[in-house]
């Protein structure tokens, strides 16, 4: 990227990778994709605001950031990027400001579920189905968690590790929007914050993050298949990382 940086919010569209605002001693609005078939990246339009521990997902051909913190401010603001309009603009905001939350989108609805919102770390959930113009409420997780991941397996929301407030946690618990209800699953072998999760066919992988304990960064990857629980891959990330993923 033109720069590094943290606490960025990562989509896909159409095969491109966008990275939004983050930090570097500072906050950023930027934007940039990546094209795989050209090896590059290139600037986009930039975000309403400055601002990071935000989260990105996509819906219907559009781009959605959610939420984040900066120096002076948590949001529940929501920017949206329509790529046929080319620049960024609000949309509805959240029932809660969030930062370090997790994101995920699931049957055209978008999910976003815990975080910190300046006070304190949540177990609620909301969700915003694309036909609605408003959020609701979904049920509160049974752990207070941020710094997680959400992810999708199998038509379900995985909310995957995080900080409880006091210490990074192992614990999974998965969210079936026909039941309505989350249920605790099999946690992973090593509590760990700030990981990536990611997707590839029928196992859910997780990468890297911290354990808050010692501050130790990990370059771990676990792997979930529904019916046989987590496993040590014995792969390593590259470095050790508190970092994002993308499966294409």
């Amino acid at each position: 990227m033109s720069s590094p940086k943290s606490y960025v919010a990562v989509a896909a569209l159409d095969g491109i990778i966008y990275v939004a605002g983050g930090y570097d001693g500072s906050w950023f609005d930027t934007v940039e994709c990546y094209d795989r078939t050209k090896d590059e990246w290139t600037l986009q339009p930039s975000l309403t605001c400055e601002k990071g521990c935000h989260s990105g997902v996509s819906v219907d051909g559009k781009i959605y950031v959610l939420g984040g913190k900066n120096f002076s401010d948590y949001f529940s603001k929501v920017d949206m990027l329509d790529p046929l309009l080319g620049k960024w603009i609000d949309y509805i905001p959240m029932l809660e400001q969030r930062s370090t939350f997790g994101a995920a989108a699931l049957n055209g609805a978008i999910y976003a579920v815990g975080g910190y919102d300046g006070t304190k770390y949540l177990s609620t959930g909301e969700r915003l189905d694309m036909r609605e113009p408003y959020w609701k409420k979904i049920p509160d997780m049974k752990t207070i968690r941020g710094c997680h991941s959400l992810a999708v397996l199998n038509d379900k929301l995985y909310a995957v590790g995080g900080y409880d407030g006091e210490t990074a946690i192992s614990s999974v618990e998965i969210y079936d929007p026909r039941m309505m209800r989350w249920v605790m699953e099999e946690p992973m072998k090593c509590a760990r914050g700030y990981l990536a999760t990611a997707v590839v066919g029928t196992s859910l992988y997780a990468i890297g993050g911290v354990i808050t304990d010692n501050d130790l960064i990990l370059d771990t990857v676990e792997c979930y298949r529904d019916g046989s629980g987590w496993t040590n891959t014995g792969l390593k990330a590259m470095g050790r990382r508190c970092c994002s993923a993308i499966a294409l």
